[in-house]
């Protein structure tokens, strides 16, 4: 030990007593820092500063009309644009759109052409045009400035979702209004009026039930009937009660669409509900994988955070299937059977995955071993019996409802021609009541069937009637109508973006720049070392004036001055970055502490590759410093880089050095920070390993190695 002490004493000696070489010494210190200092702060904020990044618009569109309404998608856009400030966009001709990305004085260019707004508004046409925006970048000014101006066309098409819903709901507005002029009532009282028809043709249908009941009670009364065949009472009972059913067929017709157009409804929810759960599957397999692989993942928390999150909303899409099912049956005359199992199988999966979550929130509260047996079991159950709900209505559920739905309509048209056959030639009603009577003194023809006919009718009047109550009360509906009519430009404002999105960010970074800093901070540590070994020599000269030398003092004696420079080169840097910088950082200490332990690994590490290897020893430092660059993670995420630096990752100091200033920089979890230090330190037994070790059996080809490189007396 007390050679290793004199080599070190002696190798500071010389350096201080050395003004050149102090000022070396001092240039090796501060060099790395300013390599992070540099990086750092050129990367401090660059999204924050995109409006400084010009980008052409080009607006051809000539609008169009819809509904007696003019408009110009591409006007509204170009104004909205304007008031957006993330982007300095530029409002100018295509040909200077296009000479300017060409030329590279803009990023990219955005064209609306001129059918943009025709192409828009022929959706409520036969011959539907999709419309197009584009959008031109120029990728070769810069390759990341295209992730950033993609951008771009994600704010131009939510400019246009708002534009063309705000438009839609103008419409709709405007058709309202016209129905109600229609009508000459206001819009409260439309279904007001609704029931009074129906109640109307109720009155008529009652009437020409009685008049039929007579029909079985004696062959006289068909006699006398047409006998009466032109009587004027007769005549007008006919055309008020086919009128009657004739507007009641309109009210119903609209009613059967709504049931239809829920019914649709109910099948897309389904449908997403389905695949909703095959993702929740997906995920609970990959949070399974994860834990099986490894032991400590910081990812499987989040992972069965976000498996909870979906089962909840399984559960409620569930039951919100369940009741419109529920809705849509208790409005048809005749309850289907096959709707009611499709509902109580809805609810058993509502019920299974509120099980489910349950149990996976008592496992992640209590930090307990998650049952992945018993949550499979339960998803697999509800797999299969979503997969039957989405099988059944679409082919048994859908054409029952459809059916269901469409008897009322047939009912009332047979009703209607009915009457108009009594109403339309008064001579064939008569021949026809002679019928009537010989089949009655026959005894083999009875009214029965047309009397039960009207009764049915009167009883689908009666359930309409109710429909159209319940949706008159109808706060949501009401509601609608109160929004389109007084608010149309905020309603289609909420309807192109009905979600707003609550970021509640975890580990929180100010700016891009702190964000780097760990990354180039053990950068700047390695290259600090590579420049040390290019600078001091590994080997010990004049080692008479200390006696006898061995090997391994001689290679730890210069490695104390080694390890000692680069503790100050990573002192210096991390410093710089928290007082010179201003980097966020929650643990000021535990981030000096990483750098500077880094920085005398990694130091002693490239020396022990020095003195062992040589020239070659100091290449390999730098291919393992071009490596660590894309396997680290330290930049983009490690999940999306090719296999090769994914499956290398956990084996570079790199990786560990970089994690462990982050839980500085952001926030520490658990023992990470004292887990990546203590992995850190596994390549100290390394670098012993190579410099004691390794060494000896290459000495004598490394050291004919380096005399033949010698005699070329050029290296």
């Amino acid at each position: 030990m007390k050679t290793i002490l004199k080599i070190f004493r002696r190798d500071l000696k010389k350096i201080f007593t050395n003004s050149m070489a102090i000022i070396l010494i001092v240039g090796v210190a501060v060099l790395p820092s300013l390599y992070a200092w540099f990086n750092i702060y050129a990367n401090w904020d660059p999204y924050g500063s995109t409006g400084n990044m010009q980008v052409a618009v080009i607006n051809a569109d000539e609008g169009a009309e819809i509904e007696n309404l003019s408009i110009c998608v591409g006007n509204q856009i170009v104004t909205n644009l304007k008031a957006n400030d993330s982007i300095d966009w530029k409002f100018v001709s295509k040909e200077e759109a296009m000479h300017g990305v060409k030329s590279g004085k803009y990023y990219a260019a955005v064209e609306i052409p001129e059918n943009f707004s025709e192409s828009l508004t022929s959706i409520v046409k036969s011959d539907f045009v999709q419309p197009k925006i584009t959008y031109y970048a120029n990728e070769k000014k810069n390759a990341i400035a295209t992730k950033i101006t993609d951008k771009v066309v994600a704010t131009v098409q939510t400019q246009v979702n708002e534009s063309f819903v705000t438009t839609v709901v103008d419409v709709l507005s405007e058709v309202f209004g016209i129905i109600s002029d229609d009508v000459s009532v206001k819009d409260e009282h439309l279904f007001e009026q609704l029931s009074n028809q129906i109640d109307a043709a109720k009155t008529s249908i009652n009437s020409l039930e009685k008049t039929v009941s007579g029909f079985s009670e004696t062959a006289g009364l068909i006699k006398e009937l047409g006998k009466e065949l032109n009587n004027s009472e007769f005549s007008s009972l006919g055309i008020d009660a086919g009128a009657a059913v004739d507007n009641t067929q309109d009210a119903v017709k609209s009613v059967e669409n709504s049931l239809l157009s829920v019914a649709d409804s109910a099948g897309v929810l389904i449908n997403s509900l389905d695949r909703e759960i095959d993702i929740v599957i997906a995920s609970v397999n990959e949070a399974q994988d994860k834990i099986n692989a490894v032991k400590n993942d910081e990812t499987i928390n989040t992972t069965l955070k976000d498996i909870y999150d979906k089962l909840t909303v399984i559960s409620a899409q569930a039951s919100s299937a369940s009741e419109i099912l529920s809705k849509i049956n208790s409005s048809l005359p005749l309850p289907i059977s096959k709707v009611d199992e499709l509902v109580a199988k809805l609810d058993s999966i509502a019920n299974l995955s509120n099980t489910a979550a349950a149990d996976l929130d008592k496992a992640l509260k209590n930090n307990k071993p998650v049952d992945f047996k018993n949550i499979t079991s339960k998803l697999s159950s509800i797999s299969s019996k979503m997969n039957s709900v989405a099988n059944d209505y679409k082919k048994t559920a859908v054409p029952q409802i459809n059916s269901a739905v469409s008897s009322l309509t047939a009912a009332l048209g047979n009703a209607s021609n009915m009457i108009s056959l009594i109403d339309s030639d008064k001579e064939k009603m008569a021949a026809i009541l002679k019928s009537l009577e010989a089949a009655t003194t026959s005894g083999s023809v009875s009214a029965d069937s047309f009397q039960a006919l009207l009764a049915g009718v009167s009883a689908e009047l009666d359930v309409l009637s109710k429909n159209i109550t319940n949706l008159s009360n109808n706060e949501s509906f009401n509601a609608f109508l109160n929004i389109i009519r007084s608010n149309s430009g905020e309603f289609g404002a909420f309807m192109a973006c009905p979600v707003t999105i609550e970021t509640d960010k975890v580990y929180e970074v100010e700016n891009y720049g702190s964000a780097m800093a760990p990354f180039y901070s053990t950068l700047a540590v390695w290259v600090g070392g590579v420049v040390l070994v290019a600078i001091f020599k590994t080997n010990v000269k004049h080692k008479n004036e200390l006696g006898n030398v061995k090997p391994y003092q001689e290679y730890f004696g210069r490695g104390l001055l080694f390890v000692s420079l680069a503790f100050i080169q990573g002192l210096i840097i991390c410093l710089g970055d928290l007082l010179f910088l201003g980097i966020q950082c929650y643990h000021p200490f535990l981030f000096v502490l990483a750098g500077c332990f880094a920085s005398v690994v990694y130091s002693f590490l490239i020396y022990s590759l020095t003195v062992s290897f040589g020239d070659i020893g100091k290449a390999i430092a730098v291919i393992l410093l071009v490596i660590q660059i894309g396997g680290s993670g330290g930049t983009f995420p490690i999940d999306v880089t090719p296999k090769f630096f994914r499956t290398i990752h956990p084996y570079l100091p790199f990786t560990y050095v970089v994690n462990a200033m982050r839980e500085c920089v952001c926030g520490t979890f658990s023992n990470d920070y004292w887990l990546d230090l203590l992995k850190l330190s596994a390549y100290i037994v390394i670098a012993l390993v190579i410099g004691l070790v390794i060494r000896i059996p290459f000495k004598k080809p490394i050291s004919f190695f380096n005399k033949r490189l010698e005699d070329t007396d050029v290296m």
